[in-house]
Formats: C-alpha cells, structure tokens, sequence
C-alpha cells in the first residue's frame, strides 16, 4: 500500500468533468479551506457539454452555444484546475495522460461517465466541433418528414418529445423492444403511462415489444437517408432519418493497470462499470482512497444526472474527510 505523500496539500485528482465529477470538485473545495487541498479535474472535452439539453438543441438551434460551458469558472480558487486529456493508466497514486502528463494524487475520483450512440452524447472533444455536429443533427431533424427512434427508454423519449414538439407535422415512429417505455425495474409503471400519454398526445407512433432489425452490413449512418427497415413481428417501417437510442457502454480500460490481479473485482467482466462499494469506493480493499460516482459505476437505479449529481456530493464529502484526517498527520486518514 503506497501512503507517501504527494505534496504539502491533500491532492485529489478527478477523471471526468461532468455532473457527477464537476458537483465533487466544487463540493470538496468548498468544504476544506483552500491550502489544505488541490483539485485537479481531467477531461477530454475542451469546455463542459451538458448533454440533457443536447437533445433539445436538436430540435431549437438556438440552444447549441448554451449547451456548451467554459470551465473557467468551475472554481474559486486558482490553485484548483480542469486540463484536457485522456486517461490511459491508473495507478495507487498516479494516473498517465495520453499525452504522457503523469498527476500525482492522494484521492481519487473516476467519473468518467459512459459512452452513447451519437447524437445523444456529442463525441467531439472540441467545442467547435461539438457545435457543428449539433448543428447538423438541427439540420436534419428540421429536413427530415419521418423520423424512426428506435429505443424507449429515457433518451429515445426524451428526443421523441423534443422533436414533435417543435415539429408535431412530422411523422414520428418509436419503437421499444420492453413492454411499456422505460421498462427497466427502476422506473414505476405510472411513469410509464404518463410518458406514453404525453408521446401519444403529441402524435408520436408507439411500437411497444418490437425490435427494429438493423442489418450487419448496412449500420444507421445518423444522416438523411430513405430507408425501409423490417422489425421482428415482420413490419416494414419507412423512414428518412433514424436515431439509435440505446446501446450504452463504459471505457474502463484505464482501470487495469489499477490493479491486474484483482482487477475482475474492480471492473464488472460483463458490463465494464466499476464495482463499487456503498461509499462509492470501488470494490479493492487496499486501495480506498479511490472512488467512482456517474454512469460509470455499477450502482442500482436508471442512469440519470441527479444521481450522479448525488453521488458526487458525496464523495467530495468523504475526500473533505480524508483531507482533514490527512493533514492533520492521522496515520490512518484513509479509513
């Protein structure tokens, strides 16, 4: 177990720099007087792209340069950072950039979030880019006659009921594999009638238990094409702009070098989130100054921003903990 102090301060380093990893950094800092901690937030995208009000720039241009936040004023104090880079190794107390930085920490916070089919989550790590790619989605969206969602779950709702609202000329067809939508245990069957209420008022055409086929060899291309696509009952849809809206994943690749013998216990083999403790210390006895909140961790629940949000509270509370423990010279500041 390597304890040797990284510097005079506590120093927490936090992977990801959206709600979950934005709400710690700004939590802990203003939990712990400033000389006592140094937050260092890492993240690839240049400025911070709050993706709940993506879909909505989808339908209204006029909301694509406020989805996208300079990091500037994320802290108070000018010791405390957010630099753009990739995480490609963790270690006990170190990550590696892909660039090569090497940053030192005493804690540390995985928040990377998870990885969506575009353009629900906008890929770019440039705000430049990430603009344009937005606007050419608005552009197709305000081109296209029939729209095709397939995914029933929060997003493909969400993006069904931004586009008819602004568009209720537009035909637009959403199909779910489950049997009523957000089907997942954690969503109450009421929430479930409501939104298929709200959709049908709209004039958005619901298939309910319905796969759509997307063949091997002709993948949605997310531009204005006419295509016919068969679902598994045998139906033929057509349509000239399709959105997948479901297929979540996780990149914690990063998370081997962690520890490579105990690593199938860190990352779950099957999903790749982390395993996490109730604390939101992921699951290696020896390593608990390490932590992950967001997407990214294999807590229970839908996979929404104000549970991230929450859990990022929390952690900063535990790292403000530590932080106290370990300045004041406890030899067991990490418990």
């Amino acid at each position: 177990m390597n304890l040797a102090r990284t510097s005079k301060s506590f120093h927490v380093v936090i992977l990801g720099g959206s709600f979950a990893g934005i709400r710690a950094a700004q939590d802990l800092e203003s939990l712990v007087l400033p000389h006592l901690v140094t937050i260092t937030v890492v993240e690839r995208r240049d400025q911070y792209f709050y993706n709940l009000g993506g879909l909505r720039a989808m339908a209204k241009e006029e909301l694509i340069d406020m989805v996208w936040l300079p990091y500037d004023r994320i802290f108070q104090y000018s010791h405390n950072k957010v630099v753009q880079g990739e995480v490609t190794s963790v270690y006990p107390n170190a990550v590696i950039l892909k660039d090569g930085r090497k940053l030192d920490f005493d804690s540390l916070l995985v928040a990377t979030g998870s990885v969506y089919p575009a353009p629900c989550k906008v890929d770019a790590t440039s705000h430049v880019q990430g603009k344009a790619e937005l606007r050419m989605y608005f552009e197709m969206v305000k081109t296209a006659d029939s729209i095709l969602i397939i995914g029933g779950g929060p997003t493909g709702v969400g993006l069904a009921a931004e586009i008819a609202t602004q568009y209720p000329s537009k035909t637009i067809v959403l199909v779910h594999a489950g049997p009523r939508l957000m089907s997942t245990e954690h969503n109450s069957a009421s929430m479930s009638r409501k939104a298929y209420k709200k959709l049908k008022s709209l004039g958005v055409n619901i298939l309910l238990n319905e796969r759509v086929i997307i063949p091997d060899d002709e993948p949605l291309r997310n531009q204005i094409e006419c295509r016919w696509l068969k679902t598994s009952k045998g139906r033929s849809l057509f349509s000239n702009l399709q959105f997948l809206c479901n297929g979540i994943t996780f990149d914690t690749s990063f998370m081997d070098t962690l520890d490579p013998v105990f690593r199938h216990k860190i990352v779950d083999g099957e999903t790749r989130q982390l395993r996490v403790l109730p604390t939101m210390q992921i699951n290696h006895p020896e390593l608990p100054w390490v932590f992950a909140a967001g997407d990214v961790c294999n807590t229970t629940g839908e996979k929404q921003a104000y549970r991230a949000d929450s859990q990022g509270a929390h952690v900063a509370r535990c790292m403000a903990r530590m932080a106290q423990a370990w300045t004041q010279g406890n030899s067991r500041w990490f418990d």
